[in-house]
């Protein structure tokens, strides 16, 4: 059919959907139909039609819809065009109720009035209900079936994983039952399982594997948020769950070659065939992969913590297996080492300091563990205590804003990174472990920038708060300055008293 032809018949078939009282059965068909034409321009004005099918709040095509989407015919991905109706996907998952306001249902995903709901809700209401098509339809796009030989494009990959992103993301705001999120679960882990541990990220470009890293990132938080509203003297499937999710993660990181990419990149970055450092939808840095690969471990680690910790609080929770991590392991891996880790991280604000961010809520668990995690981790937490030690990442930190107080204050006052929440956790990890950190500061002869930056910090909040130019209440992070500069004053009396 002539293109001309085919966009007039999409036309006519949308326009037929929103004016019919009754069935329009066939109209429907034949714009989901379109969805598979060669022609790409075809294919992506159905996809518009469609989505203003289900903007004009039509209950019925919303579920018909997503059925559809959810099972593809054979061959479905084997055009670039086919990523089109991904797209229309991540759209259905971003609508919410009219005003902007977010979807909240039943624990079973329903709403109290079937006839009210909002198109969003019941989009997602349907996706819930067709979790294994889900993970199905993934499964679909990464392994070739059939007589198909190859993947789906790359186009289509990362069109699969924004989706997947966009739909967990989503369900923050949507009260699940348990039944649900262990299904979901249970998907998810088959899908890293049989995608993700076997991908090739070698020769996979950039957008493709920051797009798994930041799915996997996403759904971690979304189960650690399940996780965080269960009672802790209660039982709960979620618990299993996520020990199974953890090992799975730990599983991946381990076996995929996602990691000895990384490390290949980090260290003969040169010699690697490999179109991570080039391919990217936005070429703004040449280390997005590594970015993103470190803010995963970050995650990771400090989930890893939490849950070893949750083992001594909760009595029905399931043991973590995790892979014995030996101080050889570690070694022979070769992790980044605090330099390479500024190289990669410093061009990216918001990711530098989620990292750092990351890395000082595992010191602090690990103090606060005492002899708990040592036994059965001392490889890992001998390697954080010393390479990745949260006193030296700040001093770290400073030299990289070029000592540079206006800088380190811009951090804290952009609402775009975590910069406030890591700050005040090293500050409060500082005063209370103030002799070890000065020694250790000393010993490197960074002590006094430190002090310095931090000094002239404080300063410059007063003045701006007395301005009335601050803007968020700033008490309690110059108290805590406040008493920093007083133990170091102090020291430096009793410095002076033993000379």
């Amino acid at each position: 059919m002539d293109w001309c032809v085919a966009i007039r018949r999409i036309a006519a078939c949308s326009t037929a959907i929103q004016c019919a009282d009754d069935a329009f059965d066939a109209e429907l068909k034949t714009l989901l139909g379109f969805l598979g034409h060669e022609d790409g321009l075809v294919v992506y004005a159905a996809k518009e039609e469609l989505r203003m099918v289900l903007i004009s709040g039509r209950i019925a095509p919303v579920k018909d819809i997503v059925k559809a989407l959810l099972v593809p015919p054979p061959n479905a991905w084997r055009g670039e065009a086919s990523g089109f109706q991904l797209q229309l996907l991540r759209q259905l998952v971003k609508m919410k109720n009219p005003g902007g306001s977010e979807d909240h249902g039943r624990k079973d995903g329903s709403s109290d009035d079937e006839g009210g709901q909002s198109v969003g809700h019941t989009y997602l209401q349907t996706l819930l209900k067709n979790l294994l098509q889900i993970g199905t339809l993934v499964r679909s796009v990464f392994i070739p079936a059939g007589c198909m030989t190859t993947t789906a494009p790359l186009s289509v990959q990362y069109e699969t994983l924004v989706f997947m992103s966009d739909f967990v993301k989503r369900l923050h705001s949507l009260e699940m039952a348990e039944c649900s999120q262990v299904e979901l679960s249970e998907q998810m882990m088959a899908v890293v399982k049989d995608v993700f541990v076997t991908m090739n990220y070698g020769s996979q470009p950039t957008f493709v594997s920051c797009a798994v890293l930041g799915l996997l990132g996403d759904f971690q938080e979304l189960v650690k948020s399940w996780m965080d509203q269960t009672q802790v003297d209660e039982e709960h499937n979620i618990d299993a769950v996520y020990s199974k999710w953890l090992e799975q993660c730990l599983v991946w990181l381990m076996q995929s070659s996602c990691m000895s990419t990384a490390l290949q990149l980090l260290n003969d970055k040169e010699s690697l065939n490999t179109a991570s450092q080039e391919a990217f939808v936005a070429k703004s840095s040449p280390y997005p992969f590594l970015q993103q690969w470190l803010l995963y471990l970050s995650q990771m680690g400090v989930a890893f913590i939490e849950a070893s910790l949750t083992q001594t609080k909760r009595a029905n929770w399931i043991t973590l297996q995790a892979p014995c991590l030996t101080a050889a392991s570690w070694i022979e891996q070769k992790l980044p080492s605090r330099q390479q880790l500024f190289a990669v991280l410093a061009e990216q604000d918001d990711v530098m300091i989620e990292v750092l961010n990351g890395i000082t809520r595992m010191a602090v668990l690990v103090d606060s563990a005492g002899s708990i995690l040592a036994q059965r981790y001392s490889s890992f937490i001998a390697h954080m205590t010393t390479e990745y030690d949260s006193d030296l990442l700040f001093a770290d930190l400073v030299d990289t804003l070029g000592r540079d107080h206006l800088v380190l204050l811009d951090l804290l006052i952009s609402n775009e990174t975590q910069m406030l929440e890591y700050f005040m956790r090293y500050l409060r990890r500082l005063s209370t472990r103030w002799g070890i950190s000065k020694r250790k500061l000393q010993t490197d002869e960074r002590l006094e920038g430190v002090m310095s930056v931090l000094i002239r910090t404080r300063l410059e909040i007063d003045r701006l708060v007395a301005a009335e130019l601050f803007p968020y209440g700033a008490g309690p992070l110059t108290r805590r300055l406040l008493a920093i500069e007083q133990l170091y004053e102090d020291s430096g009396d009793d410095d002076a008293e033993q000379l």
